[in-house]
């Protein structure tokens, strides 16, 4: 499971300001179809199930009971007819899926207050319903008045819902399956604030869990993750500056790039909406990010839901996905429906580029034991702590928030708890990430000087002694100084030639042949 990755996802992220998205402070320190397949867990082969209108439980059975006991058996067919009788189209095509108007995505109804637990994510469901099939909550199955009525199979998984409910104070969690946008869990403390947390109506800023997006730009842009870039007073690689939430490094990365560039990629890897400092969202399908500053990601509030969509795409391979919490329609007798607009995908980053954020943010086995995994933990110091938490396995990518005193232990027991209920759950089988990609070009701009030169006592020409603008720089005084030690070491001979070259002198005048002979001759006065 080792990639050589040195990163670990228990090291905390911050970065401080106004919780509404303030200037920035100091920070202190992984190929689907295009929608749902429709699979469900296949139901056990060794029971009977036989469902009950407007109930929650089915009555299972033994076959061997029923082989063995066949008096019981009698009186259990006589009530089997009864309940077929009562049942929509008596009974045809009822399999293992309860009658209720929603339900979740093995079958089960939802409880009856889950609206009311659920306000603002029922509100979606329904948006979601005749956004894609032009149907409203009155022709749904209901008992008394529709007992006909369609149904609406979920993407909720019973066992993620119910873990990610376990969730207490104000804080929130949700689960995205990486290449179908399928939501698997999804709760944001509606009950306990009053709003929903996790929605695009409460942002929260991310701190350095956006950093994944600006370094998607810069790989995408050609850069490789051994690129360099100036952390203040220190120079560090992009990979580096990920795991080690080096602000100034990201800040530097992201000014490069520009406002629109980053954006851009964080659209086309789910990101849907991003605010300003002074609360206005902007909708990022429009193109429009008014006076957005590069250097203030990490500030500009945004959805829990939609970072969970975006490292989704990345433990996709860069495959992106739409957000969706229905997986499909069916009728009275379990016919699926016909969606008018299905599940949009589309190939948001290159595979190289899934590659290597799945390397740079590469956890140990600290919170989950013998599977690789990636994630980045961040806290924000506004006016209360909110602490983050956003990470993936291939098979599911899960998003935690959390606030105030909730979040003194950070996102990561709300992440680990639903992620831990999913490999028990669906048995999800542990995959290797594959490693760091070596693509693109180990980019040095950043780090040299208007010269040309790097510092040669900077971190990059220590790890680098001989590369250019690094051991180049200290070679041209290196052969400056030794044409200067030659002319001084010159003169030692040349008082030989002067002795000798004044014989033609003696021509002239006599007296000049005397110095000659003396060796303490002070050339060149001689």
């Amino acid at each position: 499971m080792n990639n050589g990755n040195p990163s670990r996802v228990g090291r905390r992220r911050r970065r401080t300001g106004s919780q509404q998205g303030g200037p920035s402070g100091h920070r202190r320190a992984g190929a689907p179809g295009s929608g749902y397949s429709g699979k469900r867990r296949a139901a056990a082969t060794s029971a009977i199930a036989i469902p009950l209108p407007g109930k929650l439980n089915d009555l299972e059975l033994n076959r061997l009971h029923l082989a063995v006991a066949g008096a019981v058996g009698l009186v259990i067919a006589i009530g089997v007819s009864i309940v077929l009788g009562n049942l929509p189209d008596g009974g045809a095509g009822g399999g293992d899926q309860e009658n209720a108007a929603y339900l979740y995505a093995g079958g089960q109804a939802l409880p009856a207050d889950f609206a009311d637990k659920h306000p603002s994510l029922a509100e979606q469901i329904n948006a979601e319903l005749e956004a894609r099939y032009g149907l409203t909550p009155d022709q749904l199955y209901d008992e008394a008045s529709r007992p006909e009525g369609l149904r609406v199979v979920l993407t909720l998984d019973k066992a993620l819902q119910e873990a990610a409910e376990e969730t207490s104070g104000e804080a929130g969690v949700v689960a995205i399956e990486p290449g179908t946008g399928a939501v698997r869990c999804y709760y944001g403390a509606e009950g306990e604030t009053g709003t929903d947390q996790i929605s695009a109506a409460a942002p929260h800023p991310p701190s350095s869990v956006f950093d994944m997006i600006t370094a998607a730009t810069a790989l995408e842009a050609g850069a490789s993750i051994e690129s360099w870039w100036s952390d203040e007073d220190t120079d560090v690689t992009l990979a580096a500056a990920v795991q080690e939430n080096r602000m100034a490094a990201m800040d530097a990365v992201a000014d490069k790039y520009g406002v629109e560039a980053v954006l851009e990629t964080a659209k086309g890897m789910g990101l849907k909406t991003i605010a300003d400092g002074e609360g206005t969202v902007y909708d990022l399908a429009t193109g429009e990010y008014g006076g957005l500053k590069a250097t203030d990601f990490g500030t500009y509030p945004v959805s829990v839901v939609d970072m969970a969509g975006v490292y989704a795409t990345i433990a996709a391979d860069g495959l992106q996905a739409d957000t969706h919490f229905i997986e499909r329609v069916i009728d009275s007798g379990d016919a699926e429906v016909d969606a008018d607009q299905g599940i949009s995908t589309n190939q948001a980053l290159a595979e190289t580029t899934a590659q290597d954020l799945q390397y740079v943010g590469l956890g140990e086995a600290e919170a989950i034991e013998d599977r690789d995994f990636f994630g980045v933990a961040a806290d924000f110091y506004g006016e209360t702590t909110q602490s983050w938490f956003v990470g993936a396995i291939p098979q599911l990518s899960v998003a935690a928030w959390a606030n105030g005193t909730a979040a003194a232990d950070g996102g990561i027991p709300l992440w680990q708890n639903v992620i831990d209920a999913a490999i028990e759950e669906n048995g999800y089988e542990a995959e290797q990430l594959p490693g760091a990609s070596g693509a693109g070009e180990d980019l040095t701009e950043d780090i040299v000087d208007d010269d040309g030169q790097i510092d040669p006592d900077s971190e990059y020409c220590q790890t680098n002694p001989d590369a250019e603008g690094c051991g180049a720089s200290a070679s041209p005084s290196e052969s400056d100084s030794p044409s200067e030690d030659e002319t001084s070491e010159e003169p030692d001979p040349d008082p030989d030639p002067t002795t000798a070259e004044p014989e033609p002198d003696p021509t002239t005048s006599e007296p000049d042949p005397e110095p000659s002979t003396t060796e303490d001759c002070n050339w060149p006065l001689c």
